[in-house]
């Protein structure tokens, strides 16, 4: 009886093996610059159980992920904004039908200054006075210098100006900073704009007059994190699991993963199996791990549905 026991557990024990190593092949991810970091922690993941296959991740920015896979040069795009009318035109144009997508976390543009400012939160239309030309959200002027915030009529002229920097125009960041933020306006040609987060972090840090946006992941305790109200009526709000995940924190967004699926298709057995592990409780949890949020278990069985 314990002999045939043994053997029905080695028996299974070698099918989740194989099952395990079922999946083979090479995957190859373009897109979003913020979830590379999420990317190649999943991939390190998957990989590890699945032993013969392999995720090639390229974080060149959420831009690149639609090209990408209109063209043919990925499997798979992250994108840290949806895709917007014209790059989901461009793909239907080719191949006769919409790209399918899987929200796979929760994640905030977190807006932050130096340690030194005095300065605990900011308003939308501030952000928008700061960073743009157009003014699309309502300011009447353009801040410059921090003093103007509270006092627009009584400024220094000696005062230091503010220094802007965020992302640079091929990554969803920027994209979606300019969408909320500056109301679908124009940035200020003075904006410093880096290819990569931590590199706004790094310059916040260093400059008392600085301020930057980047994802939330991506902050740390050398710069302060500014509340963010939509209007000078709306209570701030810090970016925290909670206010993010219901949307209360004015800046919060989700995580996408873009793929090229025929109608009435399944996914090939690898990029389905990848996107399944994603959607799985340990991948979830490494959506926590990396500083991102992981989606509810409602929403993850909602987005696992989408996997015939």
């Amino acid at each position: 009886m314990l002999r045939a026991l043994c053997l029905a557990l080695l028996s299974l024990m070698a099918s989740a093996t194989n099952a395990a190593e079922s999946v083979s092949g090479t995957l190859t991810s373009v897109g979003s610059d913020t979830a590379s970091a999420l990317m190649t922690r999943w991939a390190a993941g998957f990989q590890a159980v699945h032993h013969a296959a392999r995720i090639q991740a390229q974080g060149s920015g959420s831009a690149s992920a639609p090209i990408a896979l209109t063209e043919g040069a990925a499997d798979i795009g992250p994108m840290s904004r949806p895709m917007n009318a014209g790059e989901q035109a461009a793909f239907s144009a080719r191949y006769g039908y919409a790209p399918t997508h899987f929200v796979v976390a929760h994640d905030a543009i977190a807006v932050f200054v130096h340690p030194d400012n005095p300065r605990s939160r900011v308003t939308l239309e501030q952000l928008d006075a700061i960073y743009s030309s157009t003014r699309a959200c309502g300011a009447a002027k353009p801040v410059r210098r921090w003093a103007e915030i509270d006092a627009p009529e009584a400024i220094a002229s000696g005062q230091p100006a503010i220094l802007a920097s965020g992302r640079d125009n091929g990554s969803g960041t920027h994209e979606l900073f300019r969408e909320i933020a500056l109301c679908g306006g124009r940035y200020r040609p003075e904006v410093i704009a880096w290819p990569g987060n931590g590199s706004v972090v790094a310059t916040v840090a260093r400059n008392p007059e600085a301020i930057g946006y980047a994802g939330l992941g991506y902050v740390n305790g050398l710069v302060k994190t500014l509340a963010v109200a939509r209007d000078a009526h709306d209570a701030a709000t810090l970016p925290d699991e909670q206010t993010v995940a219901s949307g209360r924190y004015p800046l919060s967004r989700t995580i996408h993963i873009y793929v090229n699926r025929r109608p009435q298709q399944s996914l090939a057995p690898l990029p389905r199996a990848f996107i399944a592990y994603i959607l799985s409780d340990e991948g979830q949890q490494l959506v926590r791990h990396e500083g991102f949020i992981p989606l509810d278990a409602d929403e993850a069985r909602e987005q696992r549905a989408m996997l015939p």
